[in-house]
């Protein structure tokens, strides 16, 4: 977006405040320059050079979750995730902002590189660096340290070939990401083997890594579009039948950036595609689970593939619009309103009785599973692809196989 595009659409923006409702930081700030509308006014300011960052825009503007749940309540539509990109961007290459959070983001975004930031993580934690690293008054390096808890003890990697447990020639395209692809490998095994089960060979190429999303909502434009490109490339070298993704951020990301040359299809829509009598059997599951919606997916997708489930009595989430907090690398740059937000959101999740919270994003996962945790309660979290293949197997129609590419 050009500063001219920019500055377009930021004036289709008619300041009526329809959107306040819905922004989890005006709701929880009461500021006007933490709301859409103020950012937008902040970004229009900034754009025409009427203010500089040290007025404190860039201080709201990193504020933002980037949730766009105020898009959908937009009467005129304005693209104001577009809007926060595209300023960010700007900001990031004008004033060579974030170097830290930059190479972060580096470091998480290549399978290779996380998985020595595993290494190292439990070679601190087994000599007891951690705990004075935990004594430094830095919130940031705390959260980052909660959030490494749920790492896995040894460093994963899922890439490779997995042959169909049948004879049917069909194979698909797994993307597995970057963070996702070590905290949530046991999603991974179970996607593997639910497809292979229903006659899919499933290919996890060894240059897959990272969407781009992190680093385009943070204003770094140029890495987003490296890393897009290398899935235009990969998936363009494929004769798979679909891209299927489990993370709704990541299946967000390739859907805007077109970066799939596969059709792209969602591991919960991918299965309720299937004739009936190519769907696995369930078992029943007699418990109270309840749903959080990510912001990246707001459709009912998760919702109808889990009441495929008998017996599972499913819930809403309180509040399902608003935000979890989570919001990428928002739970780290902005640990303070983070918490704050995942507190709100643990609050419904007790008042709803469920035994189970049910969402389809890594990061609301990470989230979740934190505050369950600091409150000590015993609550699961799970994706519905987990929980799908947990009652395929207890219906004893399936064996279980350990994960070994070809």
């Amino acid at each position: 977006m050009t500063p001219e595009d920019l500055l377009v659409e930021a004036d289709r923006c008619v300041k009526c405040g329809l959107c306040l409702t819905v922004c989890p930081t005006y709701r929880l700030l009461a500021s006007e320059a933490d709301s859409p509308r103020g950012r937008i006014s902040l970004i229009q300011a900034l754009a025409k050079n009427e203010i500089d960052l040290h007025s404190h825009a860039e201080l709201h503007l990193d504020r933002c979750l980037n949730c766009r749940a105020c898009e959908a309540a937009c009467p005129s539509g304005v693209k104001y995730g577009s809007l926060l990109d595209a300023s960010r961007a700007s900001i990031t290459l004008e004033h060579r902002k974030k170097p830290l959070l930059k190479q972060l983001l580096h470091q998480l975004s290549h399978n290779d590189r996380l998985n020595n930031w595993i290494r190292l993580y439990h070679m601190a934690r087994k000599s007891g660096s951690l705990a004075l690293i935990r004594k430094l008054p830095v919130k940031r390096f705390r959260q980052l340290l909660a959030m490494a808890e749920q790492l896995p003890r040894t460093p994963v990697n899922r890439t490779g070939f997995y042959p169909s447990t049948k004879p049917t020639g069909k194979k698909v395209q797994l993307f597995t990401g970057c963070i996702g692809s070590k905290i949530d490998d046991k999603l991974v095994q179970n996607a593997i083997q639910l497809l292979s089960g229903l006659g899919y060979a499933v290919d996890i190429p060894a240059s897959t890594g990272c969407c781009g999303a992190m680093h385009r909502h943070n204003g770094f434009i140029r890495e987003a579009g490296q890393q897009c490109d290398a899935i235009r490339g990969q998936t363009g070298r494929s004769n798979a039948q679909n891209l299927i993704t489990l993370a709704t951020a990541c299946h967000l990301e390739l859907a805007e950036q077109q970066a799939s040359r596969l059709p792209l299809i969602s591991m919960s829509d991918f299965l309720l595609q299937l004739p009936d009598r190519e769907m696995p059997e369930l078992a029943p599951l007699p418990i109270r689970a309840a749903l959080h919606r990510p912001c990246s997916s707001r459709d009912s997708t998760d919702w109808q593939i889990l009441n495929k489930i008998p017996q599972l009595e499913l819930v809403e989430l309180a509040e399902n619009e608003l935000c979890c907090g989570a919001a990428g690398s928002y739970l780290l740059t902005q640990p303070e309103i983070s918490n704050q937000l995942g507190e709100i959101k643990l609050n419904h999740l007790k008042a709803s009785g469920a035994k189970i919270l049910i969402t389809s994003s890594t990061g609301c996962a990470m989230q979740f599973r934190q505050q369950i945790r600091q409150a000590g309660l015993d609550i699961d979290v799970h994706h519905p692809i987990e929980l799908i293949h947990q009652q395929w197997h207890r219906a004893g129609v399936a064996t279980e196989q350990p994960v070994s590419s070809a």
